[in-house]
């Protein structure tokens, strides 16, 4: 069970409550019939407080539920004004029929019913003045908790605004990263290029010198092959 419906609950015992004694009191006389009336007096003060609580949870509901529970509370305070306006009828009156048999006028027993209305009268106002402080102080507690959150939520804000510059710095050094990272796969491109260029003239400069080895050695290794008529005369010289 919700705190509303709970409220409900307690409206209903209310309002049978006092149903229940409207129809007593036309049938009392004296101190009773008095008596009577104040506690059904009482009973409207406790409904009208109750009934500003159930406003009060009504304006805390999610906004998708609220206008079903605004129409029953609309339904509820007219109740009460029904009954209310009811109450003030004269049969509900607190008069005291009884004192003509003691022997007090009916201008004495009109001003004795003034003075019980007029005390039950300000027993209202009073009940309306502290319903009325207790409201404001509901209200107090509202704005300072309004306040609250306020405050809160700009520190929130303030908190987001620092860690947002922070991800803009992060981002900046990445961006700077990435350019250091773009320079240096360049330079790498270049360095290995050249590496690549050193690499083949030095397989060539090497492919030369062998090349030039081997002619040397082959040019060297045919020349005593390549004059055999000097060899000839030689040994002819040699044997007259």
């Amino acid at each position: 069970m919700t705190l509303f419906e709970s409220y409900e609950k307690q409206y209903g015992n209310l309002t049978s409550d006092i149903t229940f004694k409207l129809g007593k009191i036309p049938q009392l006389n004296g101190s009773e019939r008095t008596k009577e009336v104040r506690d059904v007096s009482a009973l409207f003060d406790e409904t009208r407080d109750l009934i500003d609580q159930m406003s009060l949870e009504v304006q805390e509901m999610r906004h998708d539920i609220r206008p079903k529970f605004q129409n029953r509370l609309e339904c509820y305070r007219k109740e009460l004004e029904k009954l209310t306006t009811e109450f003030k009828r004269p049969r509900y009156a607190a008069r005291r029929p009884e004192n003509r048999n003691l022997g007090i006028s009916d201008d004495e027993d009109t001003l004795h019913e003034e003075v019980l209305f007029d005390t039950d009268m300000r027993a209202q106002l009073l009940s309306n003045t502290e319903r009325i402080s207790r409201t404001t102080t509901k209200l107090e507690d509202g704005v300072r908790i309004a306040l609250e959150t306020e405050e809160v939520g700009g520190h929130i804000l303030q908190d987001l605004s620092e860690q947002r510059e922070k991800l803009q710095r992060s981002r900046d050094r990445l961006r700077q990263a990435d350019s250091d990272l773009k320079k240096s796969s360049r330079v790498l491109s270049v360095m290995t290029r050249r590496i690549l260029q050193n690499k083949l003239l030095l397989i060539t400069v090497v492919f030369l010198m062998v090349l030039i080895f081997l002619l040397t050695i082959y040019l060297v290794t045919r020349h005593p092959t390549t004059h055999p008529d000097l060899s000839s005369a030689k040994t002819n010289s040699s044997h007259p």
